[in-house]
């Protein structure tokens, strides 16, 4: 037993559990079998298993199961020959692996199955084909068939079974398993507390580093807290995520130093402002195009400029002499030809 395991406190909590249950029962018509388990229920700082189909089995001082219930057995043998086996024990039906494949090979038929009895035991030679023939049916009441050697003495295999619970292991923080009912004593629940527990948290949580609360449950009645426990640091964890929080922190002070030194010594990164000159300069092309286009206009007042100089030239006399002359030559040359 381990001294993280407190048995005063588990003893108040099944008290409790009774006390709650007797008040529930005068009340609630509508009980079934179920609704008597009890359970331990293990949450963890993390997941700590993947999900399996095959079960871990744990020995108990007392049965957790009522003295009523009827077991289902699955097996390779003949079903006539296994039936005369088991005459004296639990077990109210056999089924060969060809009857299931056969008669019970509809969906419908194995759910009408997996409500047929309380619980299901199958050999251990043929456990890995069962839970692909019995499908969802039965997983989805959770009713998967628990392995029992098929050599021995049948009825003290069925005590056996009886006798002891299962682990199933699962990719999720919180296991629930069966510890007892109300229809046992107190003092036998506590047992099989006792011995239930350290296989528990070993199988669960690997150890008592990883549990974060244990406690007692059942159906209708709250969860009962036996230990709770904070994560513990680890050393190496904290190291890889405390050293890159401070890294950043420098990292930050850092830059913004180095941003104001650098403005300090280089103030040629300010160059921003050329680019702003630049499209500045781009928009105002426009105005310098306009003052190129306007001596175009005033091109016209050049064309005026030969009237000056004619104007010029004759105040200076040149001209009208050339003209005078011309006229008189074409005057004397066309005198004789009228005289003759």
């Amino acid at each position: 037993m381990s001294q993280d395991l407190d048995l005063q406190q588990a003893k108040k909590a099944i008290a409790a559990l009774y006390k709650k249950n007797k008040k529930n029962a005068g009340n609630d018509m509508l009980q079934d079998d179920e609704d008597n388990f009890i359970y331990v229920e293990i949450h963890t700082h993390k997941i700590m298993n993947k999900a399996q189909s095959k079960q871990k089995q744990i020995k108990l001082p007392n049965s957790p199961y009522p003295e009523s219930y009827e077991i289902c057995y699955f097996t390779k043998d003949d079903e006539k020959k296994t039936e005369e086996k088991t005459k004296n024990t639990a077990i109210k039906k056999v089924i060969n692996l060809n009857t299931l494949k056969t008669v019970y090979k509809s969906y419908e038929s194995k759910r009408k199955l997996a409500a047929s009895y309380n619980l299901y035991v199958i050999d251990d030679r043929v456990a890995p084909l069962i839970p692909s023939l019995l499908g969802k049916a039965f997983q989805a009441k959770n009713k998967m068939p628990t392995k029992m050697k098929h050599s021995g003495d049948m009825k003290k295999n069925v005590e056996n079974i009886l006798h002891s619970t299962n682990v199933k292991l699962h990719n999720g923080l919180k296991t629930r398993v069966l510890i007892g009912n109300f229809g046992m004593s107190e003092k036998d629940v506590l047992s099989n507390y006792e011995a239930a527990v350290p296989e528990i948290v070993q199988i669960a949580a690997h150890g008592w580093e990883q549990v974060q609360m244990l406690g007692l449950k059942c159906e209708g009645i709250p969860y009962l807290p036996t230990y709770t426990s904070l994560p513990k640091a680890d050393s190496k964890a904290t190291v890889k995520k405390e050293e890159p929080v401070e890294e950043k922190k420098e990292k930050k002070t850092a830059g913004k130093k180095a941003v104001s030194a650098d403005d300090d010594e280089k103030p040629v990164k300010k160059a921003a402002p050329a680019k702003k000159t630049a499209a500045a300069e781009k928009k105002a092309a426009p105005a310098k195009k306009a003052a190129t286009t306007a001596p175009k206009k005033a091109t016209p007042a050049k064309k005026a400029a030969p009237v000056k100089k004619a104007a010029a030239e004759k105040k200076s006399g040149v001209a009208p002499a050339k003209k005078t002359e011309t006229k008189k030559v074409t005057k004397k040359a066309a005198t004789p030809k009228n005289k003759k």
